[in-house]
């Protein structure tokens, strides 16, 4: 406007002299200004946003993006703010996206931890009940071990006269066979027969008899040694297994019995009293050939029948050498 100006009467004019200066003052205010207003607007303003963004991505808030244009396919057209943005971007994803695994993670531990609880309890409610479960098996099998020993000794017991019975003799004499063959050591047997124990059944009565014998069971014992095994055989005989002793030693064990037995008075009740007296026959093997079981057995009861034949109340004694018997008492 200025250069149109020229040549012409404006110029000449004081007014439009002071407009050129003006205008001219105004022009080099704006240039002095345009610095800082590009400065505001290009870099002051999107680092204010990036400020405010990073204050939020530090609060936990990844949600909120900085508004930015759309992406060009050439990005060195972009300047470095907006470059720098769309990473900042691009990392508040990333730390949202980690977050949200971390939370998963985080989430599948507990449920993981919560089931293991779970699980914990229940093996320990079952290991309770298992520890019940085993008390009672443990109670159990203590009955079951009391009810099979009681059956062991019931099965190896005479229940009238609670000493051993038939079995138990014949077991443990094969016992001690097994044991003096290989110690070459004498085993002596004394078999013991009540004289006309029927007549005492019929007199008295059954309960009678049983009585009889259940004392004469424990006079058998008393006499005996400690480690002699007495049983009751069948009826009303008994025998005494004496291992280790020789005849002498058996004929003295059985006159104890012999004695006792015949010098005691019975009680049968309602003031019923009898007097009894025994036979009694002994073997003893001492020797390698004449060592058998069935032998040493009947041996003794062809010694006890010796003394029932001849006169009842005496002790016969078999000689296996001399395959014979004789009565000592």
């Amino acid at each position: 406007m200025f250069g149109l100006a020229k040549g012409t009467t404006l110029v000449n004019d004081k007014w439009f002299s002071q407009i050129e200066a003006v205008s001219l003052v105004s022009a080099l205010l704006l240039a002095l200004a345009t610095p800082s207003l590009i400065n505001e607007w290009l870099i002051d303003k999107p680092l204010e946003k990036m400020r405010c963004f990073c204050s939020k991505v530090k609060q936990g808030d990844y949600r909120e993006r900085l508004a930015l244009p759309n992406e060009s396919r050439d990005r060195d057209d972009e300047d470095a703010i907006t470059l720098l943005m769309r990473d900042m971007n691009w990392m508040a994803r990333q730390i949202e996206l980690r977050e949200q695994e971390l939370k998963q993670a985080v989430e599948t531990v507990r449920k993981s931890r919560q089931h293991i609880e779970k699980q914990n309890q229940s093996l320990a409610e079952t290991n309770a009940e298992l520890m019940v479960i085993q008390g009672r098996l443990n109670e159990r099998t203590t009955e079951l071990e009391n009810a099979f020993q009681k059956m062991q000794v019931m099965a190896l017991t005479d229940p009238l006269t609670t000493i051993a019975n038939r079995r138990c003799f014949f077991d443990t004499l094969e016992q001690q066979f097994a044991a003096l063959v290989c110690s070459c050591r004498p085993i002596s047997l004394v078999m013991i027969d009540v004289d006309r124990f029927k007549t005492i059944n019929d007199t008295f009565g059954h309960e009678a008899g049983d009585k009889v014998l259940r004392e004469l069971a424990g006079i058998i014992q008393k006499y005996s040694r400690e480690n002699d095994l007495v049983a009751r055989i069948g009826g009303e005989e008994f025998t005494v297994l004496l291992p280790g002793a020789g005849s002498r030693e058996a004929v003295v064990v059985a006159h104890r019995i012999k004695t006792a037995v015949s010098s005691r008075i019975f009680e049968l009740g309602d003031e019923q009293r009898i007097s009894i007296t025994v036979s009694i026959g002994i073997c003893t093997l001492s020797k390698t050939p004449c060592f058998a079981r069935n032998n040493l057995y009947n041996y003794a009861d062809q010694a006890l029948y010796h003394s029932k034949n001849n006169g009842r109340n005496s002790i016969s004694v078999f000689d296996p050498i001399i395959r014979s018997v004789v009565k000592v008492s």
